[in-house]
């Protein structure tokens, strides 16, 4: 019976689904796009056979360094938590916006978005006891992001200024201020070995470039200035070409 409910797990989360191309290069919300991190070059998956302990509901997520393409496990929706702000109305996502990042229609039958509660003795990663990073089915505050400049130097600068597919970037969560992280902690489950995902900033300690920036007026209180080591940093990415944005069913 275990193994039955294991490849048909499996098998579900391996489905086909669509994978938005942006003909301009940029990133409007609504697109469904593959999210790969740079230390483990791999791609943040769900692995919804596994519900984490001691939050509401929540399910495990991993980076994975398999190439299948856009799969069900594997495609975030980005989605828009304010109808207008600061930048405008506009579809096009832009530094310093809060995004909500929600797993795709057809790997469960409720709304997932990723989330991370703040540590504790209870709550925390499983392997590092880092803060957690998972997909939750409560939208609550835990499940807010803001996309921020990968480099310190422009990161204040660019607020504002619109996210291109395929460059590197962080994920801020606007609850605690740490960032999304996946680093190269060996995670073993139905689909393999793969590597555990965190919300902790690993951060390199460079105060003369802070100085720097606060000396050219660019340090404010809500963007961190400090420069982000490559577990922390990820790349949005969306298809190469309109043959991966066909419906479902034509799939």
């Amino acid at each position: 019976m275990g193994f039955h409910k294991t490849l048909s797990k499996v098998e579900h989360s391996y489905k086909a689904v669509p994978w938005t191309h942006s003909a301009d290069g940029l990133l409007h919300w609504g697109d469904s796009v593959m999210l790969r991190n740079k230390k483990v070059d791999g791609h943040l998956a769900a692995d919804m056979g596994i519900r984490e302990n001691n939050i509401d509901e929540a399910y495990r997520l991993n980076t994975s360094v398999r190439k299948t393409g856009p799969i069900s496990r594997n495609v975030f929706v980005l989605s828009r938590v304010e109808e207008a702000d600061m930048f405008g109305s506009d579809s096009v996502i832009r530094f310093g916006q809060k995004v909500r990042i929600q797993a795709n229609p057809w790997l469960f039958r409720k709304t997932l978005s990723l989330g991370s509660t703040p540590k504790s003795i209870n709550v925390h990663s499983h392997i590092s006891r880092l803060q957690e990073a998972s997909l939750h089915a409560n939208e609550t505050f835990n499940t807010v992001w803001v996309i921020d400049s990968f480099d310190p130097n422009d990161r204040f600068e660019r607020q504002g200024e619109a996210v291109r597919s395929g460059e590197p970037i962080l994920f801020r969560h606007c609850h605690t201020q740490a960032y999304l992280a996946s680093d190269a902690v060996k995670e073993k489950n139905d689909f393999g070995t793969e590597y555990e995902v965190s919300c902790h900033s690993f951060s390199s300690q460079n105060k003369t470039q802070n100085l720097a920036l606060e000396k050219k007026g660019q340090i404010t209180t809500d963007v961190p200035t400090r420069f982000q080591q490559d577990q922390n940093v990820w790349m949005i990415e969306t298809a190469p070409d309109s043959s991966y944005s066909a419906s479902f069913e034509e799939l």
